[in-house]
């Protein structure tokens, strides 16, 4: 073939086209338990805490990256006593936590075991409250229509962000039945299976926002015995196809990192962490999108954080009520309570606690323990709400049951199992082990009794009598216990078998704040009827 001179034959080949690349980043708090303003309430001081410091966080984030997804991981309406005062006496005005929240401009939350503490009217009011849907696929009504929305699919920078919703599946195990009836709760890790195929599908960037925590170490693979309220790990190894998994309810802080090819985080609780993840992808003209990298980091709401002044005004009313709340004087302490060794002895600050739950029951036995780490007990002087609220932060309501003498011996022989080991060293040391939870060595009133901590779990209890005569299994009483504990909360099962004869109306700290009001005196006094002590062996020689 020939060309005129002079003409130049261009032969164009088409070259790829760049691959379009896009970063989403998500922004993660969980467990904010109510922690609106940046004080604790417990100690009447400011805290490095709460989601108006949060707040500041996400607009240095938004400053950068205006299209950030910000989501919450579940426990958000109770938990301070900002949050219980306006579900007991504010409840037709909007929830606090979901105004705020929607202020900053939340794209979902999880739903936490703890928004059900308050009942499903005040679950239902906080829902509507809220700009942004609560997700949680794996709660069912009767009829199996999901009791919240399961997922949600949003579009950031061309990429579709599949988000499904998971709660612990324990609840019922912890959860007054009246607050969850006509409810139930279904292993997540099954309703991941089904439902994430086809979010797989409607999505590009599948995550996972849960209120569940790990249940066994990430680099050993141990188990650490909370399989059943904590399904993360079980779920990511059983169901493919999610990307990322932001996880709560355990109050760990877990820095956003990589496991078994999928991203995961937990930002502590109370605002004190919020958790950033960003996600960059890649895809071809037409095709789909691909992870390429990732980065994370963990901001803290410490001291150089300020509050959102925003945030603060709009819910400063109802601090100050609160605040004046906590302030009222109830009762005097002709002497201090200390908190100190109420674990490990009988005390006068668990002795006051039993009285309220025996004098406002009847029963004839009584079971608590001290429930907070943070408590240091009672001081001389003036006692405020603020005092009694420290000694019993939970929404936990008083149950009566009429239990067995072996039945008796079963708590107390749980209680027990919390001790890992003792061992004398001039003074009895007592450790207790790695995966107990203080909070769940439970005392009892009612009853005489030792405890062997060198004996083999199960075997540690002794000498258990009631008025000078040895508890037998068939003996029958009543016995006061909350209802958590009733409902086999801290792996209190024999509880869970026993017959309830009366459920009181209120709360454990309700009765507590009345009979204080009531005796105008609290005097610390302690019966001593239990103490933790080793057989010992004597031997005579002449």
């Amino acid at each position: 073939m020939r060309f005129r001179s002079g003409f130049v034959l261009l032969l164009l080949f088409g070259t790829p086209a760049a691959a379009e690349r896009a970063t989403i980043t998500l922004l993660h708090t969980s467990d904010l338990h109510g922690h609106l303003f940046p004080h604790d309430y417990q100690r009447n001081r400011p805290a490095d805490l709460g989601l108006a410091r949060i707040a500041t966080l996400v607009q240095r984030v938004r400053n950068e990256t205006p299209d950030a997804l910000l989501l919450d991981s579940g426990d958000t309406i109770q938990g301070t006593p900002l949050a219980y005062r306006h579900a007991r006496a504010f409840r037709e005005r909007p929830d606090p936590m979901m105004r705020a929240m929607t202020r900053l401009g939340y794209a979902a939350m999880a739903v936490g075991n703890h928004e059900f503490n308050y009942g499903l009217e005040v679950l239902e009011a906080a829902r509507r409250a809220a700009g942004f849907p609560w997700l949680a696929a794996n709660v069912l009504r009767e009829d199996g229509t999901s009791a919240f929305e399961p997922s949600v699919v949003r579009t950031v920078r061309g990429v579709r962000v599949g988000i499904l919703g998971l709660i612990t599946p324990n609840v019922p195990g912890w959860e007054r039945p009246e607050n969850w009836r006509g409810l139930r709760f279904e292993d997540p890790v099954e309703t991941a299976r089904r439902l994430v195929p086809a979010l797989r599908r409607a999505s590009d960037l599948l995550v996972v926002l849960t209120h569940q925590g790990l249940e066994r170490d990430l680099d050993t693979g141990e188990e650490n015995g909370s399989s059943r309220e904590n399904r993360a790990a079980a779920m990511i190894e059983a169901v493919p196809g999610i990307d990322v998994a932001l996880l709560g309810h355990t109050h760990a802080e877990i820095a956003p990192c990589e496991w078994k090819g999928v991203l995961l985080a937990e930002p502590r609780c109370w605002g004190m962490r919020l958790g950033r993840i960003d996600v960059t992808l890649e895809r071809d003209e037409g095709g789909p999108w691909r992870r390429v990298a990732w980065k994370g980091e963990m901001l803290g709401a410490g001291p150089d954080v300020s509050a959102d002044a925003a945030i603060l005004e709009e819910a400063r009313e109802a601090h100050e009520a609160t605040m004046r709340w906590l302030d009222e004087v109830v009762a005097e302490a002709t002497d201090g309570f200390p908190a100190a060794r109420a674990r490990v002895e009988d005390t006068p600050l668990l002795d006051l606690l039993h009285r309220v739950q025996l004098e406002a029951s009847g029963a004839d036995l009584s079971l608590c323990s001290l429930l907070s780490s943070r408590f240091e007990g009672l001081r001389r002087g003036p006692v405020r709400v603020r005092d009694l609220w420290g000694l019993y932060p939970y929404e936990n309501g008083l149950v009566v049951l009429e239990v067995t003498g072996r039945q008796v011996r079963d708590l107390l022989e749980h209680a027990a199992s919390q001790i890992a080991d003792a061992r004398l060293e001039g003074s009895l040391v007592v450790r207790f082990g790695p995966r107990s939870r203080t909070y769940d060595f439970d005392q009892m009133a009612g009853v005489t009794y030792r405890i062997d901590p060198t004996a083999p779990p199960g075997r540690r209890v002794r000498d258990l009598a009631r008025g000078g005569r040895s508890v037998r299994d068939e003996d029958r009483f009543t016995l006061a216990a909350n209802s958590y504990r009733v409902a086999g909360g801290g792996g209190y099962a024999a509880l869970r078998e026993a017959r309830v004869t009366r459920t009181l109306p209120g709360e454990v700290r309700d009765l507590l704040l009345e009979r204080a009001r009531a005796w105008r005196k609290l005097e610390p006094t302690c019966d001593r009827n239990w103490l933790i002590a080793p057989d010992v062996e004597v031997t005579l020689r002449r």
